[in-house]
């Protein structure tokens, strides 16, 4: 396990919380294909991952103020397109088990505050892409995700970045033959 990729990728993950915040959009598509051209993605599905990604947290954005509109409906379409988005990233890194709907579902729980729905979706999206094999590390990145999560809504951009190469690191140690992280 390289600990300079840990590092390098964590500190990408955190920059792409902060770039969604800025809305920042071709940033965070760069960074998101920057991590997958670390993980020895090609160029092209790298860049066609990150755009993806990036295309997928705006739609969520929309889905969000969908929800403060009240429209339901028009919520869970931009949360279904959401999915699509995520699945195609899924497609294009030659993924072969669906953790894109728990990415989705959780994103979504995060964003009504429904805690153990979130903590459900994550441990899912983990635990499909890691196996039985790898069940405790499926909870330890559950674990990191929620902790990220929570720092990066007070702002706390050195400790998000320390969550996330603590994620990288107990993902990487496991060098499984598909990645749980779609953005």
């Amino acid at each position: 396990m390289n600990e300079t990729l840990a590092a390098t990728l964590g500190e990408l993950q955190a920059q792409i919380y902060w770039l969604h915040d800025a809305e920042e959009f071709a940033q965070l598509a760069s960074a998101a294909a920057t991590i997958y051209m670390k993980l020895g993605y090609t160029q092209q599905q790298a860049e066609t991952a990150g755009n993806l990604i990036s295309q997928a947290y705006q739609l969520s954005d929309d889905a969000v103020l969908a929800q403060k509109a009240g429209n339901f409906d028009k919520e869970m379409q931009f949360y279904h397109q959401v999915k699509d988005k995520l699945t195609q990233v899924e497609t294009t890194l030659v993924y072969q088990t669906s953790i894109a709907i728990h990415q989705m579902k959780w994103w979504m729980y995060f964003r009504h505050k429904q805690k153990l729905q979130t903590i459900i979706h994550l441990f899912l999206q983990h635990f499909k892409a890691v196996g039985w094999i790898n069940l405790l590390t499926a909870i330890k990145l559950t674990y990191c995700l929620m902790e990220i999560g929570r720092v990066h809504k007070s702002r706390d951009f050195k400790t998000t970045k320390d969550n996330a190469i603590k994620y990288w690191t107990e993902l990487l140690k496991i060098k499984p033959p598909q990645y749980s992280y779609l953005g």
